[in-house]
């Protein structure tokens, strides 16, 4: 039995036949280059690869469009502008030639009218200010006329031959009373307030300064019959200088007389072997410094000199510090027992007279008791 040979339609497909795969579709093929050993070419593109973008190429016109657009912008914003300015223009000097044409001679008439009442306001105030500088001119040729006839009066009655201090008579008085002008009762009050003023700025020298001559000042308001209305101002600034120095001190606590400077033909050398005559001395020497007339005041408590209540008493109305008069006036104190209102003169003064002036004391306080 002869066999057959397989026909075309019968012969299985070859292995170099079979169509390829997706797995073998996808890997890039590998050829081998001979004649480098160990050598790989890189892989080329295969089918089924995504092709590479192109790159795209500017424009050389795109710059140029761009400044063109631009420009034009520019233009129309110009353009736009000057067409609003001129009908801005156009409509202005068309309200002005109608609003010119809308006047009436009424219109003129009334207006003319106005102007001349208002002339007619400013003429008037004008001779206002006029009369007012006419009166001005004339008060102070009053003023200046009383000034020269008080002054008359004043040289007239201090004309005396005599050493005597002299003294304005009742018709003097009432001569000058009558030339002094009335006064309203704002100035009133405006001169009251300045007087005040005047008694306070005493009693703030008295106590910054010691002055005694603005304490005297205050005792001469209180005395002063013409300022009686400010007679209870005068005594309260009058007793806040004496409270002040009540309480107060002025001088260094620890202050010590310069024996050696003060007393330099001396040989003393100590405060404390000083003689009464050198406090004496010291203390009515008003060239010396106030702090040494204190200090002599102040050693002349355990005197034993006759003179020395004598001669506190003067320093306590004379002297020109009102801490060195305080000094004084407590020094006396202590040596005749008795105490007294601080800067109170006629009540010391009338009590000393009353006990013999510048006799001995008969009561005697010795220091430190």
């Amino acid at each position: 039995m002869s066999e057959s040979a397989p026909t075309s339609s019968s012969r299985k497909p070859l292995l170099a036949d079979a169509p390829p795969t997706s797995e073998t579709a996808s890997v890039p093929a590998r050829v081998l280059v001979t004649g480098t050993p160990n050598v790989r070419q890189e892989p080329t593109t295969t089918r089924g690869a995504a092709p590479t973008p192109a790159t795209p190429t500017p424009s050389p016109w795109t710059p140029a469009l761009i400044l063109g657009v631009v420009q034009i912008g520019l233009l129309a914003g110009a353009l736009a502008w000057g067409g609003n300015y001129l009908s801005q223009k156009l409509t202005n000097s068309r309200i002005g030639t109608s609003g010119s044409e809308s006047t009436t001679p009424g219109d003129t008439a009334s207006l003319k009218v106005a102007l001349d009442k208002a002339t007619a306001q400013i003429s008037a105030l004008q001779r206002q200010l006029d009369a007012q500088g006419e009166e001005r001119a004339k008060t102070q040729s009053r003023l200046q006329e009383m000034a020269d006839r008080m002054a008359l009066v004043i040289q007239q009655s201090s004309f005396s031959t005599t050493g005597e201090t002299p003294r304005v008579s009742a018709s003097d008085a009432s001569q000058v009373a009558a030339m002094l002008p009335s006064v309203s009762p704002a100035t009133a009050e405006l001169i009251l307030i300045k007087e005040r003023n005047r008694l306070t700025t005493y009693a703030d020298k008295a106590i910054a300064t010691g002055s005694r001559a603005d304490l005297q000042a205050l005792v001469e308001a209180m005395m002063d019959p013409a300022m009686k209305h400010l007679l209870h101002a005068a005594q309260a600034e009058f007793k806040r200088v004496q409270a002040y120095y009540d309480m107060g001190i002025s001088i260094d606590p620890g202050y010590t007389l310069p024996v050696r400077d003060l007393f330099k033909d001396t040989p003393v050398s100590r405060e404390a072997d000083l003689t009464p005559a050198q406090l004496h001395t010291l203390l009515q020497d008003t060239k010396q410094p106030w702090e040494a007339r204190l200090r002599a005041a102040y050693l002349l408590r355990s005197s034993n000199d006759p003179e020395t209540n004598t001669l506190l008493l003067k320093a306590l109305k004379e002297d020109p510090m009102l801490d060195v008069a305080k000094q004084a006036q407590i020094t006396f104190e202590n040596r005749v027992g008795r105490k007294f209102r601080l800067f109170d003169i006629p009540a010391i003064e009338s009590w000393w007279q009353a006990q013999g002036g510048d006799k001995p004391v008969l009561k005697m306080k010795e220091p430190g008791k």
